[in-house]
């Protein structure tokens, strides 16, 4: 379970009309919106307080919102979401380029159907801070999927972060980029070093103090892993992380999904079992 979300600072936020650390608070808390009614009350209570100032809040607050809502980590109502858009094209009406990309959610709005002619000139390089930077808009509004592909995933990185703090922690990496393929090759099969670069690990940890080098690989079972298919090609993946001189740990959970703190507890017994010199 999440830990209980600060309602109270919420409010405060809200009565300073501190819209900017009030959305950090919902975005910290946004596991706990379908489970924590106070939570959602206040929730409610921001949305309609900014309802009123969207045209005239901090171009950076309606820019949080809309990657709160576009990032799917917080549904705005779509009528809001819609205010929002159209706020951040006028907002930006000195640079097409940037009100495109905003226009291009809400095609047909009288506000931002101008923008939708397509623009077949190639962006200009532009100075910031002495870099140069030339900004490409998108084509098409599609929402990127997220890294992980399920719930439990999710969780399971978080607790894997919580027991390493001190190092970095990525979901999803390519087998490929925790090897020396070239060192490697000679003791692959031929179906092994294809597999190498279609491949990829849950979660890896990497040490900053080793010059970012892989140290720990985490697998999450689901039950699929069952077929026999699924068992060989795990069973490649393991034979060449070993080879690379990687620990691996194959973790299957029990039948009803763990939360976080569940798996903080068995990653800082495998870690201490691991690495008993360590804290």
């Amino acid at each position: 379970m999440p830990p209980p979300a600060d309602v109270e600072a919420l409010y405060r936020y809200l009565q300073a009309q501190a819209w900017e650390p009030a959305l950090e608070v919902l975005y910290q808390n946004r596991m706990s919106l379908a489970i924590d009614p106070l939570l959602q009350q206040a929730t409610q209570v921001l949305l309609n307080a900014l309802r009123a100032y969207v045209n005239s809040v901090p171009k950076e607050v309606l820019e949080k919102l809309f990657l709160l809502h576009t990032g799917q980590l917080f549904r705005l109502p779509e009528d809001f979401f819609a205010d929002v858009v159209v706020a951040l094209v006028e907002r930006h009406a000195d640079r097409p380029e940037v009100a495109q990309a905003y226009a291009r959610w809400l095609p047909e709005h009288p506000l931002c159907a101008p923008y939708m002619t397509p623009m077949h000139t190639e962006p200009v390089w532009e100075a910031w801070d002495g870099f140069a930077v030339k900004r490409y808009v998108p084509t098409r509004c599609l929402t990127p999927p997220s890294l992980f592909r399920s719930r439990q995933e999710a969780v399971f990185f978080q607790a894997v972060r919580e027991v390493f703090l001190t190092y970095l922690v990525y979901p999803n990496v390519a087998l490929s980029c925790l090897l020396d393929y070239e060192q490697l090759a000679d003791a692959l099969t031929e179906a092994e070093r294809s597999y190498v670069f279609r491949a990829q690990v849950d979660c890896v940890v990497f040490d900053p103090d080793q010059d970012y080098r892989p140290c720990f690989c985490f697998e999450l079972d689901s039950p699929l892993h069952a077929a026999p298919e699924r068992q060989a090609r795990d069973q490649t993946k393991a034979r060449i992380l070993g080879l690379a001189g990687l620990v691996l740990y194959r973790i299957r959970p029990p039948a009803t999904p763990p939360d976080r703190q569940a798996y903080v507890r068995l990653l800082r017994r495998l870690l201490a079992q691991a690495t008993p010199d360590k804290p």
